[in-house]
């Protein structure tokens, strides 16, 4: 028979002993929110704070990039490339304007980032070659605009995944079928590259290409780099297809929660 005093102290030691667990999971969490916090200061110091919210999706951008509007009154897309004549690039959805400094005697050149996406071609049956082939006939489309014919096919890209292996993720990883350092285009006599970054949500029809045209000789290039990495962790595809039309012909409650986007 065990006697009071001796259950006592067992009771005491086991209470400890939970008391330390407690701490090292306690511990342990507050690691993991200090490791997450300084991420997002990463984010918020390379990328705009909010999300490009597009149709279909949410993207942060390296902030050095502003939005081109399209106002709907112009004869062309302003957002459509300027860099290429007789470039128009299908599903374009949203494009962005930077001016970067660049080495030497350079002065500053701008750059500009292109967002497609097949969401629109889903919309429609007589549409869904486009929508299955968006991201391979962007690459070739921007080949031959630049004057680049040989150009691998997509699914001969290279893999790029994002968060890199060698980083702590705190979102979930993903692939992008990549043309990186990119395509070699001149610009107002200036050396450009034009990387493109592919992606198609997996057991999804989504498809959304990022075209990155930029100078060769950006000041401080490896912090853009960064930026740009950080930008492909945070594409989210919100709604992999327009929802379908109601009964009665009409686009339902669902389509007018799709505008929002």
């Amino acid at each position: 028979m065990i006697s009071f005093p001796r259950f006592a102290a067992v009771g005491f030691l086991l209470l400890v002993a939970a008391a330390g667990c407690g701490r090292e999971t306690y511990l342990t969490r507050l690691d993991e929110t200090r490791r997450y916090f300084a991420y997002e200061e990463r984010l918020n110091q390379n990328l705009t704070p909010v999300a490009w919210a597009g149709r279909g999706f949410l993207l942060r951008v390296p902030k050095q990039f502003a939005p081109i509007t399209n106002k709907g009154t112009e004869e062309r897309d302003p957002r459509q490339p300027t860099f290429a004549e007789g470039l128009d690039l299908p599903g374009l959805q949203a494009a962005w304007q930077a001016n970067f400094q660049l080495t030497g005697e350079g002065g500053h050149g701008p750059g500009w980032l292109y967002l497609c996406s097949n969401y629109d071609f889903l919309a429609k049956k007589e549409d869904a070659g486009k929508a299955t082939g968006l991201n391979a006939e962007i690459i070739q489309l921007i080949a031959k605009a630049v004057g680049q014919q040989q150009v691998k096919p997509i699914e001969k890209l290279p893999l790029y995944e994002v968060p890199p292996r060698s980083e702590e993720a705190f979102v979930d990883k993903r692939q992008y079928h990549a043309l990186s350092p990119g395509i070699p285009a001149l610009i107002d006599d200036k050396q450009y590259r034009v990387r493109i970054y592919t992606y198609a949500k997996e057991k999804s029809p989504a498809q959304i290409c990022l075209i990155y045209v930029l100078p060769d000789n950006v000041v401080q290039a490896s912090n853009l780099d960064r930026a740009i990495d950080m930008s492909l962790e945070t594409l989210v595809v919100t709604r992999d297809k327009p929802p379908a039309p109601s009964a009665k012909g009409g686009k339902g409650k669902a389509s007018a929660r799709a505008k929002s986007f």
